[in-house]
């Protein structure tokens, strides 16, 4: 099968989606079909003949984000040479709808994969209610010009439905590649630790992760500050536009001995970190799925986590980990929880890395292909016309508002 990525985010940039997009391309390739990736294109790159790039400039609210070209002679080039048999989209921006354009040119299933709860982002525009309902609406109106939609959790299924979904959804977690996150190297933990100044008697909550205000990283750090846990140090790795305000919280709650900014870490130093951890702290409740914790139940870390339906696909609540209300308190009962009681935290570490078994990136990729085949068995023709922003926004607005059952609920 050959199998076209279309996506506005891509390396060189960090995030679940690239890393989502790079474990089913790797995992597609070895059960012998071709993917093809079309991606922005960044300042520097090195890429395979596989991926093809977009002009492309830094987003002006977001310098880390590309904003494409909807075109490109060479996408267009080799698309004429590889007949691809289906597109498979990853978000729903130039190089997305491009791919929508590709669709029904060669006449075949445009399937999407809705990674981001973009209701949540609206802040990084204009927050408003309005605002959050159009994002909202528009989700809707898009699922409904592709053939089949890609949810990555039932959360995401859930909601995608009720703002006016009525294509075929499947709930298909990104999967973890359990082998590579489950090799401990103690000489890269050790001399991450010494890099990063944490002592022996240090008891470590891991976060790993965008700092976005989306992550709700805020509430780690007042858990932290109401852990009994005199060892508990918080050691943050990642960044992002949110990352000088949470210094500004550190310091205002007297924790600047207790929180290690570690920044971005090479991939290495990444699962060195999950390993030297014990325990995975994760407060968002915007996530799609939370990759992340699928890595760090790989590598043997129980997590304490805040409510959220997309965690709980992952997280069996006093199984591999604890799933608590997001109240600072809350989480930080459970941190001291698992850092006084070393048999219990051990046992949750073992059946977390169970747990990250069953979602392994083979067998999630075996499910993804079985969607695309299906995806091609019924298609028939396109559906409809190609959708135009201004008439998805006519529609988004013209359509109901949500139930206030579920509009708060992330």
């Amino acid at each position: 099968m050959r199998i076209g990525f279309f996506t506005d985010t891509y390396t060189p940039q960090i995030n679940g989606v690239v890393t989502s997009i790079r474990l089913f391309k790797k995992a597609l390739e070895a059960l012998g079909h071709e993917v093809y990736v079309f991606a922005p294109d960044p300042d520097h790159h090195e890429d395979a003949e596989e991926v093809v790039r977009f002009l492309s400039v830094p987003f002006a609210l977001q310098p880390e984000m590309r904003a494409a070209a909807p075109i490109s002679l060479e996408a267009l080039r080799l698309l004429d040479k590889v007949d691809l048999d289906v597109v498979h989209s990853h978000d729903p921006f130039a190089i997305g709808l491009f791919g929508l354009r590709v669709a029904r040119r060669h006449r075949v299933p445009y399937v999407h994969t809705y990674h981001t709860l973009y209701p949540e982002y609206v802040h990084y525009v204009w927050e408003t209610r309005l605002t959050r309902r159009l994002a909202e609406r528009l989700s809707g109106e898009f699922c409904n010009a592709c053939e089949s939609i890609v949810a990555p959790s039932t959360k995401i299924e859930h909601y995608l439905r009720e703002w006016g979904a009525t294509v075929p959804i499947e709930v298909i977690a990104t999967g973890i590649d359990v082998e590579r996150y489950s090799q401990v190297d103690p000489e890269r933990i050790v001399a991450l630790k010494r890099r990063l100044g944490i002592r022996a008697s240090d008891r470590i909550v891991l976060f790993m992760g965008r700092l976005g205000r989306e992550k709700n990283v805020e509430t780690l750090l007042r858990a932290l500050w109401h852990c009994h846990c005199a060892h508990a140090r918080l050691v943050i790795c990642g960044d992002g536009p949110h990352r000088e305000e949470l210094e500004d919280l550190v310091a205002e709650l007297d924790l600047v001995k207790r929180v290690i900014f570690a920044g971005y870490l090479e991939k290495e130093d990444v699962i060195a970190a999950y390993h030297m951890a014990d325990i995975f702290g994760f407060a968002s409740t915007t996530e799609t799925q939370g990759l992340v914790i699928g890595e760090a139940m790989a590598a043997g870390l129980p997590v304490v986590a805040a409510t959220d339906e997309a965690v709980e696909d992952f997280v069996i609540d006093g199984e591999c980990g604890i799933v608590t209300p997001g109240r600072p308190e809350d989480l930080a009962r459970a941190f001291d929880t698992l850092l006084e009681d070393e048999p219990y935290r051990r046992t949750l570490a073992d059946a977390a890395f169970r747990r990250a078994q069953e979602f392994s990136i083979a067998h999630q990729a075996e499910r993804l292909v079985a969607h695309y085949e299906r995806a091609i068995a019924v298609y028939d023709r396109p559906r409809g016309p190609l959708p135009r922003l201004a008439r998805l926004i006519r529609n988004a607005r013209e359509r109901a508002p949500l139930s206030p059952s579920r509009r708060r609920s992330v």
